[in-house]
């Protein structure tokens, strides 16, 4: 955690500098603000998911926790158990932090294999699903970690891949949140397109710190923040179909924080609207 503060001083303390003393149009400003939640949000995650990171050898199941989320593997859909030397050595999908690595990866030796670990190389226990999927995380006694493992998944029958639940996140929860998200761009649209032809030809379109309005503009140049802000459904349908499948914390994420930009989107056509 004491990384992400460091790592937010360092980004933040400028963006606020520059954000307090910017000048520009309304919808730059909005910008610099998104950059804010976004560099923010995803810092804080993932120093939250670092501060919890642990393994837990339950009575019928080996439970991952990280962060908000935990990773659970059944002793049953376990094929193999195995100490190995290893070195992570290119993210698929996930994250590297000081201490902290999670996601799915690509290591020596090994090929694919979801990582739950605080080290990138040395020795790991990999966890071998029914399905082929490989697991390694990196307890703090591997050998006495290894051999608890086994004694428990020796007490159940190995299932058949059939019957092991995927890691992948369904489809359709991916395509509801695109869609979600793209229904929240559109009621913002359609509220611009509603209100447009009772606004008067010339607008605020800029304000200084009290709220005051400092430059008049043509109300056409609220398409550009319509323009603006359609940017954002399409980054969150690129990243969410390309990557959601790998974590439902990142769908839910992905869409909390891009529904959060259209609301401020939203806020700023809304707050024009009633000081003319």
């Amino acid at each position: 955690m004491v990384w992400g503060l460091v790592l937010l001083a360092i980004i933040d303390v400028p963006l606020l500098f520059l954000f307090l003393g910017f000048q520009g149009p309304t919808f730059s400003l909005v910008i610099l603000a998104v950059i804010l939640i976004l560099v923010d949000g995803l810092v804080l995650s993932l120093g939250l998911v670092g501060k919890r990171m642990s393994y837990n050898l339950g009575d019928d199941e080996f439970t991952v926790n990280f962060g908000l989320s935990k990773r659970r593997i059944p002793y049953s859909t376990i094929r193999n158990v195995q100490l190995h030397q290893t070195t992570i050595l290119l993210r698929i999908f996930g994250a590297s932090w000081p201490g902290l690595h999670w996601g799915l990866y690509s290591a020596k030796d090994v090929g694919r294999v979801w990582v739950y670990s605080t080290k990138i190389s040395g020795d790991f226990v990999l966890i071998e699903r029914a399905d082929g999927k490989t697991i390694a995380i990196s307890p703090e006694n591997p050998e006495s970690f290894l051999n608890e493992i086994n004694a428990q998944k020796s007490r159940f029958a190995t299932s058949s891949p059939k019957e092991v639940k995927t890691f992948e996140v369904s489809t359709r929860v991916v395509y509801l949140q695109v869609v979600t998200v793209a229904v929240a761009f559109f009621v913002f649209l359609g509220y611009l397109l509603w209100i447009y032809p009772s606004l008067p030809e010339s607008i605020p379109v800029h304000f200084d710190f009290n709220w005051n309005p400092n430059r008049w503009g043509h109300k056409s140049e609220l398409f550009i923040i319509a323009g603006v802000a359609a940017i954002f459904p399409a980054i969150n349908t690129i990243v969410a179909l390309k990557f959601g499948k790998y974590g439902k914390e990142l769908v839910i994420f992905l869409g909390i924080v891009f529904i959060s930009i259209i609301a401020i989107f939203f806020g700023i056509v809304y707050f024009t609207q009633t000081i003319i």
